[in-house]
């Protein structure tokens, strides 16, 4: 074999390894790079030695890495947690005067670069899950203290509320609330009838007791008015009572005066005809026959009999 063909074949070789090497080092150097994008933040993992840097949080880019290595990566952009009717997600909640409501919630949260250590000890990606849950939580915790009128008229206080409740829940989580929208709040339609129900069953409820206070006061006035009757009717027979008596004494007392009177009259003519009993009682008998005229026989009765006087006619 000619020496020049010999040299020709040792170049080919050569440039057979040169393009080889230069292959391989062109593969290990695309290996050599993990890209960041702008949304995200991450951490140095090794799955070699399985350590993950904790001193250095990675921004976006291109950086240069051992072959095999990678980052752990976490979204640096805002996350969105939403609960509503179009994602079926609308969460149900009670007020502080027990009605049910469904509420539409939009929450934003952020990881905090500093924390994604933590975080991927804790849950690694599974995060968002907990997450949900704790907020779903404290929006529930938080509508228990205000009645169903708050819900509607005080929306800004309610929903300043419900977002304080949320990062005291999320406090330990690695992340910050960026944000808390309150939406459509409704009352659950499996609902109305029993709340329609429920009022008309109050105002029944009303109608019964007013009518039965009337009653009460109906009777109350029945009552009264039989014992202001019944006191009348005492007060005007103890009157008639009280007349009759005061009429009685007045004749008994009348009499009384007319004897005493006639007593002292013939008392006076004992003393000036110097009359003895006797004479004296003829004396008045005398008289009361005189009183009766001549038409008029006497009758006189002894031995427990009685005296009568009878007309002649």
């Amino acid at each position: 074999m000619p020496a020049s063909d010999e040299e020709h074949g040792r170049t080919i070789c050569k440039v057979l390894m040169l393009c080889c090497l230069l292959v391989a080092s062109c593969t290990i150097l695309g290996v050599s790079f993990s890209v960041i994008t702008p949304t995200e933040v991450g951490l140095y993992y090794n799955p070699n030695t399985k350590l993950l840097n904790r001193n250095k949080v990675w921004g976006s880019g291109r950086h240069l890495v051992c072959p095999g290595c990678d980052f752990k990566r976490y979204p640096s952009s805002y996350i969105p947690f939403v609960y509503s009717h179009q994602e079926g997600t609308v969460m149900g909640c009670w007020t502080s005067d027990k009605q049910e409501l469904s509420i539409e919630l939009f929450v934003q949260v952020k990881i905090l670069p500093d924390k994604a250590a933590d975080i991927y000890d804790k849950y690694q990606y599974n995060y968002f899950d907990p997450w949900s849950q704790k907020i779903q939580m404290a929006l529930k915790q938080t509508t228990k203290d205000y009645n169903t009128e708050s819900m509607f008229e005080e929306r800004s206080v309610v929903t300043a509320a419900i977002k304080e409740e949320i990062e005291s829940y999320l406090e330990d989580e690695g992340c910050e609330v960026a944000s808390v929208h309150v939406g459509q709040i409704t009352i659950p339609t499996q609902f109305e009838d029993a709340i329609t129900t429920k009022v008309v069953t109050q105002q029944n409820a009303a109608t019964v007791l007013m009518q039965r206070n009337v009653t009460v006061i109906e009777a109350e006035t029945a009552i009264i008015d039989s014992q202001a009757d019944a006191d009348a009717a005492v007060i005007v027979g103890k009157a008639n009572a009280d007349a009759s008596v005061i009429r009685e004494r007045a004749n008994a007392e009348a009499l009384r005066k007319v004897q005493q009177a006639e007593a002292e009259g013939l008392k006076e003519i004992m003393d000036e005809l110097d009359f003895s009993v006797s004479q004296t009682l003829q004396f008045k008998f005398n008289r009361a026959i005189k009183m009766l005229g001549v038409e008029t026989t006497v009758g006189v009765g002894y031995d427990d009999q009685y005296l009568s006087v009878k007309d002649r006619a």
